[in-house]
């Protein structure tokens, strides 16, 4: 059946094991009903005719429930052996085709159906694909919940985690996964973290911050959502690949004065409140940016071509700042003649420049917010926009709204998150559409290990000869 049509069976649709099944249950009731008339003729079998049509019956009924055994096994064997993907088709072609369903394609009568296609893309994730033809592509978007609903038995913890539309609006294809699986890494000691790569930070298995393909950070969320001790365990990873010869950083400011200023290396206010200190930090910041980008420049031109800073075998150099509205609410709107460079246009215009300049010399901004705003008092769009990476622990819609666009958060569930539980993407190729992620649980004593970690990376800082240029192949 290739057009829509408002009367069309119950079984219209279904997959090959369930008419099977259907089949093979209508046979056995056939066979039993055959059966029970036989046995009525039975009494009545000295009569000639009688007993042939009850021996007619009889084997009638024997046929039925052959018929109905073979037709069972083989209803089983389709249900072991059909692969994932033709039942994921199958459940999703009836929920978006057949009348009882409601028609969420919003198909006339006589209209071609779209075609459905699904492949798995690794264990437990499956991309179906729906070709777009006389149904426009955003009906089809607005399609994920039905398509998440038709996930059921079986498949009922999966749901559509992501959604692209091609660029000619061909067609969309769903990203569809076990929302329930738990991915999330469980941290007994802080060595245990220590990654593969110093420009790879772990967030939970099969999701990574790519540092070489991504830009700085901005974590949004309330108190008690786990970001602080999020944001640490992404600290911690580039702690433990250690400095580089070309300068690196890992900077940390705290306005609050909270657990976090009593670590060493943590910048905080200053004993008269102010925050001359942490602009001079960000001032210090920005000039290794400008020295690291003088360096790969210089090896650019040694090697005659461009050199990136993690093929220079640079590490990453990170700026932390917590509490980004309230360090801002500390800066005086003018500056005065005693001190002109102190006030918040320096330090807005710092910030900007880091944020924009630092990713090409492997520099990066993580910047702590409690509420996602924009507005005055907020993250000014132009950074929100420069930062590529972005999470919201504990997410709601709200939030979720003023990070990114209503069209990406769209398929996200809405439901109780708990600490740690996060909204994520980053432009990095892979994580563009938003996904939830669960972040590391670190069993140790995280701020006794985050200060010693402090405290190694900057007295083994040793800015001796930087390593040669690497090969050209």
């Amino acid at each position: 059946m290739r057009t829509y049509r408002h009367d069309v069976g119950p079984l219209a649709y279904a997959s090959p094991g369930v008419i099977l099944l259907a089949l093979g249950g209508g046979a056995l009731v056939v066979a039993g009903v055959l059966a029970l008339g036989c046995r009525g003729l039975a009494s009545a079998a000295s009569v000639p005719i009688v007993g042939a049509v009850g021996h007619m019956m009889g084997q009638a009924a024997a046929v039925a429930l052959g018929a109905g055994v073979v037709a069972l096994i083989a209803a089983a064997a389709v249900r072991f052996w059909m692969p994932d993907c033709a039942k994921i088709r199958y459940k999703v072609r009836r929920a978006l085709w057949h009348p009882v369903h409601g028609n969420p394609l919003r198909l006339r009568e006589g209209e071609l159906l779209p075609r459905v296609s699904c492949k798995q893309m690794e264990d437990g994730i499956f991309a179906l694909t729906i070709a777009a033809g006389a149904v426009s592509v955003d009906t089809i978007i607005n399609a994920a919940p039905d398509i998440s609903t038709a996930l059921n038995r079986r498949y009922e913890r999966y749901a559509v985690v992501q959604t692209d539309a091609d660029v000619a609006f061909n067609r969309v294809t769903f990203l569809l996964a076990n929302v329930m699986a738990d991915k999330s890494l469980t941290f007994h000691s802080v060595e245990e973290m220590r990654s593969a790569s110093p420009t790879r930070l772990q967030v939970q298995t099969g999701t990574e911050i790519d540092l070489t393909t991504s830009g700085s950070i901005l974590c949004a969320g309330k108190t008690r959502s786990g970001k602080t001790t999020g944001i640490i365990a992404l600290i911690i990873q580039v702690l433990l690949a250690g400095p580089d010869s070309y300068g690196s950083e890992v900077t940390a400011i705290d306005p609050k004065q909270a657990e976090l200023s009593r670590l060493p290396h943590v910048v905080t206010l200053d004993e008269d409140g102010e925050a001359r200190g942490i602009l001079d930090a960000l001032k210090r910041f920005s000039t290794t940016i400008v020295n690291r980008q003088q360096r790969l420049n210089e090896l650019s031109e040694r090697q005659g071509d461009a050199v990136k800073w993690w093929g220079a075998r640079m590490h990453p150099s990170l700026l932390f700042i917590d509490e980004y509205v309230s360090l801002k609410s500390i800066f005086p709107t003018k500056a005065t003649k005693d001190d002109p460079d102190y006030c918040l246009a320096t330090f807005d215009g710092l910030l900007r420049r880091i944020v924009t300049m630092g990713a090409s010399a492997g520099c990066y901004v993580i910047i702590s917010i409690a509420e996602a705003s924009v507005q005055e008092g907020g993250l000014p769009a132009m950074l929100r926009s420069a930062m590529s990476t972005r999470i919201l622990f504990r997410p709601t819609r709200a939030e979720g709204l003023l990070l990114w666009d209503k069209s990406k958060i769209d398929t996200m569930p809405e439901r109780v998150y708990g600490p740690g539980d996060a909204w994520f993407s980053s432009t990095d190729g892979v994580h563009d559409s938003v996904n939830f992620v669960h972040f590391p649980t670190m069993k140790f004593p995280i701020y006794r290990e985050l200060g010693r970690l402090l405290s190694l990376y900057y007295d083994d800082h040793n800015p001796a000869e930087a390593p040669p240029p690497p090969r050209e192949t």
